[in-house]
C-alpha cells in the first residue's frame, strides 16, 4: 500500500476569509443559501406571518363552499341549474336558424326542448341521457348556423330523450280515447 504524506502547512493553513467574495453583486432577493445558512436569530421568514392563516382560512371557505354545493344539487338544484343552461342554449340555437328553416320545424324543435326542459327541472331525467344531445349539440353549433337537416336531427333527438322520460306527448293535451 502507498501512503501520501500532505505537507504540515498546507493542513494548517489560515481559513478562508468569511467576507463573501467581492465578485458576486448583490441580489434583489434572498438565496436560500443565505436562508439557511444564516444564525436562527438572523433568519428572516420566507413568507409573510399572515400566509398560513389566508390559505387555511380560503381551504375552509373552499371547503364549506363544496359542502354547500353538494346540498344544493342533492336538494334538486342540478336540476334548475341545466335548465337554465338548457334555456340559453335554445335561445342560442333560436337565434343561428338559417333562413330555410320552417316555422314548424322551429316550433316542433322548441316544443320538444320547452318539454325535455320541463322534465330536467323536475329531475326525472338523469343526466347520462343528456350527453349524446350535448355533443350533438356541440357539432350542430359549431359553424354558428343551424340548417333544416340538423333542426330535424336535433328534435328527433330530444324527442327520443322525451318519450324515454315519459313526456312523449305535449302539456295540456290529454290522450287519445281506445276503442274497445
Amino acid at each position: 500500500m502507498i501512503h501520501f504524506r500532505l505537507p504540515l502547512d498546507e493542513i494548517t493553513s489560515a481559513p478562508p476569509s468569511s467576507e463573501p467574495p467581492t465578485s458576486i453583486p448583490s441580489l434583489p432577493f434572498r438565496r436560500p443559501a443565505d436562508y439557511y445558512s444564516a444564525p436562527v436569530g438572523e433568519a428572516r421568514p420566507l413568507f409573510p406571518r399572515w400566509v398560513p392563516y389566508g390559505c387555511g382560512s380560503a381551504a375552509i371557505i373552499l371547503l364549506i363552499v363544496v359542502f354547500l354545493g353538494g346540498i344544493f344539487a342533492s336538494r334538486g338544484g342540478m336540476g334548475k341549474l341545466l335548465d337554465l343552461m338548457f334555456g340559453s342554449m335554445q335561445s342560442e340555437i333560436d337565434k343561428i336558424f338559417t333562413k330555410d328553416v320552417k316555422p314548424a320545424q322551429r316550433a316542433a324543435f322548441d316544443h320538444e326542448m320547452k318539454t325535455m326542459r320541463d322534465s330536467v327541472r323536475q329531475n326525472r331525467l338523469p343526466i347520462d341521457r343528456l350527453q349524446p344531445l350535448l355533443r350533438t349539440l356541440r357539432e350542430v353549433t359549431s359553424d354558428s348556423r343551424v340548417t333544416p337537416a340538423e333542426t330535424e336531427q336535433l328534435t328527433k333527438e330530444i324527442h327520443a330523450i322525451n318519450v324515454g322520460a315519459g313526456f312523449s306527448r305535449p302539456s295540456g293535451l290529454k290522450p287519445a280515447a281506445t276503442h274497445q
